[in-house]
């Protein structure tokens, strides 16, 4: 049943994408470009507060969605371990961690992951912008520190001030291991991109659900027949889609 209760959790983050996120930055957008219009000798004073305030706005929203993607990932495995019956503990040798809310993001939950559901995280051609979207989250929640000095080392270009040959000027008078994160941007299109993510996620893993329902209804099996031609040819092993079709 956890598997049917997610079928909604792609559809909410577009949602929200759809309906909160994206007219709230086009209505800033809206602002900057008045704005830049306007001979108003107070403008560029205005101009740069929006910035300033569409800069926070971004940070906020990318926070919500990685709140709103972890706390459907949680749920879900929650709801399997609840009705399979199964303990998938421990996962590591660090203390507290022996619940589906406890378990750290990255090797602790994949484990968890792969017991419960017998596949692993990283199998999904979703993960790896899953993973960054909850190490941008945590830069957005925490600011400086080991999660933004990571950030820097895979995407320094979410430093435009900071990134390319005509800043290394810049780069070298930096003290600390990254950039402050008071300079980083984060691009609607990143945004886009991991709802899209989520989607994807919870797509492949209705597709899994589906694929492993022995009896299945002729309009189910028809629909799985169009679904197969979608990804590229891989495995299937007792009703479990192995990696290569889950990156297809």
């Amino acid at each position: 049943m956890a598997d049917v209760y997610n079928y909604r959790y792609g559809a909410i983050a577009k949602e929200f994408l759809t309906l909160v996120v994206n007219p709230s930055l086009d209505a800033l957008d809206a602002q900057v470009d008045e704005w830049e219009k306007s001979d108003d000798p107070a403008s560029g004073f205005i101009i740069s507060d929006l910035r300033e305030l569409i800069y926070k706005t971004r940070m906020a929203f990318c926070l919500s969605i990685q709140s709103l993607w972890e706390q459907q990932i949680r749920t879900y495995l929650s709801g399997c371990q609840q009705e399979l019956g199964i303990n998938p503990f421990p996962v590591s040798n660090r203390r507290g961690a022996n619940s589906v809310q406890a378990v750290y993001w990255g090797d602790e939950l994949n484990t968890v992951f792969e017991r419960l559901r017998s596949i692993t995280l990283p199998s999904f051609a979703s993960f790896k912008s899953l993973d960054l979207l909850m190490l941008v989250g945590n830069v957005c929640r925490h600011g400086d520190g080991s999660s933004s000095a990571r950030l820097w080392s895979i995407r320094p270009d979410l430093w435009p001030d900071y990134h390319g040959p005509d800043n290394e000027f810049l780069r070298s008078t930096l003290t600390d291991q990254a950039p402050p994160v008071q300079s980083l941007e984060i691009p609607r299109e990143m945004l886009e991109d991991f709802v899209d993510r989520i989607c994807l996620f919870w797509k492949d893993t209705n597709y899994i659900y589906e694929e492993s329902i022995e009896r299945k209804h002729p309009s189910l099996e028809a629909r799985l027949v169009l679904k197969r031609a979608e990804r590229s040819p891989g495995i299937r092993h007792e009703g479990v889609i192995t990696p290569t079709t889950l990156e297809g």
